[in-house]
């Protein structure tokens, strides 16, 4: 059965299309133009490539508390859309890591990062729950796909029924070389009322922009791009889901804040991966924290 889904961040007025509602976010400027001519989705939270955005943080040091909720559980999915992921050399070991990646995320060392986040009913908790993956074998757009498109085929695939705690991580074929992003997440209503978050992943196959550089020497380089960024829309997806809940002055989400940051590698899954630290409020407050790229100690690897 094919499911699909998409990677953005959910914003303040509404977009349109097939039914569904995406939100757009005036907080998130339109300002950074992608590779040949396209331009960061409007209502997305993105993720730019190395020295592309706001990486850091800039001058805003604490994450507050925007009044939106929070994910104090949550499940994951992964869809795989586009007829090259027919191909085992395409696939290599980028659904195998992904699943292991997923898999192991609950009660890790790694979904800690984001629990001294909360809203009015509790904080986020380190529980995540795996739905598995699900291939899309029709065409992927050969472009970066809209938080429209990617609102309307997750309602259309989980037949207007997301799971309300669920993050739908869309893993297109298509390449990112043609944007200045390694991936965006966000959040949009289907036609029915019902609330869904997403997240857009474009293949990252040679895109030395989205590259962790893994010296792990246990994965690909497709894979530890995907899983790196994936680790940072996920963090961004718990803690802000709707884009209303926690993000600096600057619109900066923990993940943004420590992009391109790294320290040890994390163990999830039973295996190594190089992925970048998320910000901690916590440790900015009590000097304990790691640099991020503006030299603002606030990052961590895990509790």
């Amino acid at each position: 059965m094919n499911r699909l889904t998409w990677f953005a961040a959910a914003a303040g007025f509404a977009m349109v299309m097939s039914g569904c509602t995406a939100p757009d976010d005036p907080s998130v400027a339109d300002d950074e133009a992608a590779l040949n001519g396209a331009q960061d989705p409007p209502g997305a939270r993105v993720f730019h490539a190395k020295g592309g955005g706001h990486q850091g943080g800039g001058g805003s040091p604490l994450l507050t508390w925007h009044g939106g909720p929070v994910l104090h559980t949550n499940s994951t999915e992964a869809i795989f859309w586009g007829t090259e992921w027919s191909s085992a050399s395409f696939q290599g070991d980028k659904v195998t890591g992904l699943d292991t990646w997923f898999g192991g995320l609950d009660k890790s060392s790694f979904a800690t990062t984001s629990t001294e986040y909360g809203d009015g009913s509790g904080n986020v908790t380190s529980s995540s729950s795996y739905m598995g993956h699900v291939f899309d074998n029709s065409a992927a757009p050969r472009k970066a796909i809209q938080v429209s498109d990617a609102v309307a085929e997750a309602c259309k695939i989980t037949n207007n029924n997301p799971v309300p705690n669920a993050v739908y991580f869309l893993y297109t074929s298509t390449g990112a070389g043609h944007v200045s992003y390694c991936a965006w997440h966000s959040a949009g209503t289907c036609s029915n009322g019902a609330h869904v978050q997403v997240a857009y992943m474009p293949n990252l196959d040679g895109i030395a922009g989205c590259d962790p550089q893994d010296d792990t020497g246990l994965h690909s380089q497709g894979l530890s791009a995907l899983v790196n960024v994936t680790s940072h829309e996920w963090s961004e997806a718990i803690s802000d889901p709707s884009l209303n809940a926690w993000y600096d002055a600057g619109g900066q989400e923990n993940g943004d804040k420590c992009a391109w940051s790294f320290h040890n590698d994390v163990h999830v899954g039973g295996s190594a991966w190089k992925v970048q630290m998320e910000w901690s409020n916590a440790a900015y407050n009590a000097g304990t924290g790691y640099a991020n790229l503006s030299g603002q100690n606030g990052c961590i690897q895990g509790n």
